[in-house]
């Protein structure tokens, strides 16, 4: 078995998306710390580069581009090699056929869930019953790696200072005083069944605007329209969907005092920013995370969870498991947040 001592040059592989490469983090920190003197090197699509570029235990980080292919990225990962050993985030074809063919001696795939889950949860057989959070997991394959029990380490995420500072200059440029309190809304996600109703979000949003909170949305281009719907009910709100790189998604929550968002990507990058946050589950199970610090939303009726990762609708039509999440509760939710400590880091 390699020990750290013997560690000097480690490839670590997680393609996607935005939330399970940020719950990465806090293994990353633990493999650093268990092997100081290691480079590591991370491969993810390059649309996610910039959630790991700036990780203290990061040296170099590979991207892979859209339409790129498996051989020519084996070629730019060859650069920072040879390797002494693969720790295998992603655990699909592409990841496991790179990481044989690195020539490191040593390997460990990450232990995603029970192949009876990923079998029975989508057939409506059973609920997902997450048996411990997806972060522990990924900080079991470093375990695994080095031979030993591992401190955990918090999720993490480093903005760097040219995202944090165009962040900044784009919430001037539309109008946001910096000097009140800054919530950020996050009303997207990439399943229908993980959106607490745009409707709602509208209130709660026009409900913090004017109790003094400076609301500032964000969202893909493709999540523009919702909010707009947002913006609707709540004009005082600033939208940024679509004006944000996913760095400078990063530098805006940076800013805040607190992050509402649903089961997505900016959720987890919230938490790994240390922001307090709100999050709206419905579908999937929180108990896949951690919410030390922050705030869960969620009503736990008879069907939820009924998926791994959300579905395009409610399988029994009636979408309980957010309706049943009322505006008056959220606020006091995330009034809670307002009221504590300034940041939250999650030991995921």
């Amino acid at each position: 078995m390699v020990r750290a001592a013997m560690a000097r040059n480690l490839l670590v592989l997680r393609f996607s998306s935005v939330g399970d490469v940020v719950l990465t983090s806090g293994a990353l920190s633990a493999l650093k710390r268990e092997t100081p003197d290691a480079t590591i090197t991370y491969v993810t699509k390059s649309a996610f580069v910039d959630l790991v570029r700036h990780h203290p235990a990061v040296t170099n980080v590979v991207g892979l581009a859209p339409g790129e292919s498996v051989h020519a990225l084996l070629a730019r990962v060859r650069e920072h090699g040879p390797y002494d050993g693969v720790i295998d985030l992603h655990g699909k074809l592409r990841s496991r056929w790179i990481a044989a063919r690195t020539g490191a001696r040593r390997k460990v795939v990450w232990q995603k869930r029970p192949l009876s889950d990923t079998v029975l949860v989508p057939l409506r057989v059973r609920r997902y019953r997450a048996l411990m959070p997806i972060a522990a997991r990924y900080h079991g394959a470093v375990e695994r790696f080095v031979g030993k029990s591992l401190p955990r380490e918090p999720l993490v995420y480093v903005t760097g200072a040219a995202a944090f500072e165009a962040a900044r200059e784009k919430l001037i440029a539309k109008g946001v005083d910096l000097t009140r309190p800054i919530v950020v809304m996050s009303p997207g996600a990439l399943w229908p069944t993980k959106q607490w109703p745009v409707d709602r979000f509208g209130a709660l949003a026009a409900k913090a605007s004017v109790n003094g909170a400076n609301v500032v949305l964000t969202g893909s281009s493709l999540e523009a329209d919702l909010t707009k719907q947002v913006r609707a009910i709540a004009p005082l709100a600033v939208d940024l969907a679509g004006a944000l790189t996913l760095a400078e998604l990063g530098g805006v929550i940076s800013h805040a005092r607190a992050a509402v968002a649903n089961d997505s990507g900016p959720m987890h990058m919230a938490r790994a920013l240390a922001v307090p946050t709100l999050a709206f589950f419905g579908s999937t199970d929180p108990a896949q995370f951690r919410f030390d610090g922050h705030a869960l939303a969620y009503t736990g009726v008879e069907c939820s969870p009924c998926s791994l990762h959300g579905l395009a609708r409610c399988p029994r039509k009636h979408f309980r498991c957010m309706n049943d999440l009322e505006v008056e509760r959220a606020y006091e939710l995330l009034e809670q947040l307002l009221r504590g400590p300034e940041r939250a880091q999650v030991n995921d």
